[in-house]
């Protein structure tokens, strides 16, 4: 890695702390990984993201939700509490969850009004100590777009509970998601590593990142994933 890439990096971490990541800062981090691995041969999974640490914790198990439900039934309300006090990967997964089996079908985004609902329905409604309603901050997010993606409607949640994650986390995830359908392939991150790096990097290196932090072992890095490597293991 160059001298260039080792500030951009060193700068990306900074802000990553800071809380104000950009979404190129964000890609400099991916690329960095992506890095690491190329070069690592023993225990990639423990070198760069400290997976094997958290192979033990208790996975909160998805509740069922109804679109009609006007509230959370007993047994969803304490995983939600319990999911609420530790906003962490297993957290934001089951977050993801309620929002994808909310969009049901193929859909990959809810109405803004939606969006909105299933917050309530969840209990998150407020920000900012609870003086401020949480569909004012996510339509200041969305901007002029009539629907909502995971990674916003999850931007909201982590303001409601006051873990804010930085903005570079979602934005260079909606960059690089070139078909925005909530999940990066091997091409969407070559693109990035082209478009960001002049070194040349192959397919197989591609493979061997996205085998990192492919949880789900989709061939695929979800938003919840990208958190879990870059985010919650920092």
């Amino acid at each position: 890695m160059s001298l260039n890439h080792h500030q951009a990096l060193s700068n990306a971490l900074d802000r990553a702390r800071r809380g104000d990541l950009t979404s190129q800062e964000f890609q400099v981090l991916v690329l960095q990984a992506l890095v690491s691995i190329k070069e690592s041969h023993v225990s990639l999974r423990s070198r760069l993201f400290n997976l094997e640490s958290d192979q033990e914790q208790t996975v909160v198990q998805p509740v069922s939700i109804r679109p009609t439900m006007s509230s959370i039934n007993a047994t969803a309300d304490e995983t939600l509490r319990k999911a609420r006090a530790s906003f962490d990967f297993n957290a934001v997964k089951l977050y993801q969850d309620y929002f994808y089996r909310e969009c049901g079908g193929r859909e990959t985004h809810l109405s803004f009004r939606q969006a909105t609902d299933l917050l309530t329905r969840m209990e998150f409604k407020y920000y900012g100590d609870g003086r401020y309603p949480l569909s004012h901050y996510l339509r200041e997010i969305i901007g002029n777009r009539a629907t909502v993606n995971f990674p916003n409607f999850l931007q909201a949640i982590s303001m409601s509970v006051s873990r804010p994650i930085p903005l570079g986390y979602k934005e260079g995830f909606e960059d690089m998601d070139l078909d925005n359908n909530g999940k990066l392939d091997a091409k969407e991150v070559f693109n990035m590593m082209r478009k960001v790096s002049d070194s040349c990097y192959s397919w197989a290196d591609v493979e061997d990142f996205l085998a990192v932090v492919d949880v789900d072992q989709d061939g695929k890095m979800d938003y919840a994933e990208l958190l879990r490597a870059f985010h919650f293991n920092e």
